[in-house]
């Protein structure tokens, strides 16, 4: 597959690249160049990493690239390949940022990742021409590369020093949110995730805390009646299926009777349930009615 140049003035050229200090005035790309103006995540961390980190990566990545977002990384051993590894699992795109020439596999036990994002349709791009060899200062470069295509930064593990703090440094530069999985306390390779936290990092527990803060955005574009239809539909689908009918019942202001009868439910096990659902935070209850309270919590 040939190496396409794109300068700065390019069409093709990612118009977040343009927003950033020191943007490359010309990139090298080897696969597919029509995503890289699409809507993206940068998931990053720890090249020495747990075997949970490598799973926090691979499933964050996935939900992510599930729901149609493209993974962007740097290819290194550690989170980065965990990170593409997850995103091509599911039939998602995603973009490796080289410290290198692209016709360069750095590092070769990557080799396998490389050859495979080329063939599901992703993107291997560099700053660097062809031959160009790995050097320290190159990869601390192209970390505002990852951190600038990237509508957000999402950080699995990470030690107190590494790399991947110069990575959030450059995204909050950029304006970008960042993300922390939190870590065990025992955990020394998670350290780092954890101070960024309490410096102010957004934690996430579940994939669907970044999705939907960014899916909210595209939703708000259409109208009111179909934001509220879809933020309902939302709602209901994270609501556990034995509760379901019953929540939709309360939402669309049924009595309890009117409830039991159309879904043919015991009133006794609808109170056992409406019990639960309090409990849970899904509803509440406001004089003699129950009220929807749940938001598109994963009950």
């Amino acid at each position: 597959m040939k190496v396409q140049e794109i300068d700065i003035q390019s069409e093709y050229y990612p118009k977040r690249l343009l927003k950033i200090e020191r943007p490359p005035q010309k990139l090298y790309v080897l696969g597919n160049i029509d995503i890289l103006n699409d809507k993206g995540i940068a998931i990053v961390g720890s090249r020495d990493c747990t075997s949970e980190g490598i799973k926090n990566a691979e499933n964050f990545a996935m939900n992510i690239a599930k729901n149609g977002f493209t993974i962007i990384s740097g290819m290194a051993k550690g989170i980065d390949g965990a990170a593409h590894r997850g995103a091509m699992e599911v039939g998602g795109k995603t973009i490796a940022v080289l410290g290198c020439g692209v016709d360069v596999i750095y590092p070769m036990e990557n080799k396998k990742i490389y050859e495979r994002i080329i063939k599901t349709g992703g993107t291997i791009i560099s700053e660097y021409e062809n031959g160009t060899n790995t050097q320290s200062e190159f990869f601390r470069q192209r970390n505002r590369i990852v951190s600038g295509l990237s509508m957000g930064v999402l950080v699995v593990e990470a030690e107190a020093r590494s790399g991947t703090t110069i990575t959030v440094g450059y995204a909050k530069e950029q304006g970008k949110p960042v993300f922390c999985i939190p870590n065990s306390l025992k955990n020394r390779k998670g350290v780092g995730t954890n101070i960024l936290i309490q410096k102010g990092a957004k934690m996430v527990i579940s994939p669907m805390e970044i999705i939907e803060r960014y899916k909210l955005k595209d939703i708000q574009q259409v109208s009111i009646e179909d934001l509220e239809k879809i933020k309902m539909e939302e709602s209901i689908d994270n609501i556990k299926e034995e509760y379901r009918d019953i929540y939709i019942g309360i939402r669309d202001n049924l009595s309890i009777d009117e409830i039991s009868a159309k879904n043919k439910i015991d009133i006794t096990d609808i109170y056992s349930k409406l019990f639960m659902m309090e409990l849970d935070g899904i509803i509440k209850k406001d004089g003699n009615k129950y009220i929807c309270i749940s938001e598109g919590k994963d009950m």
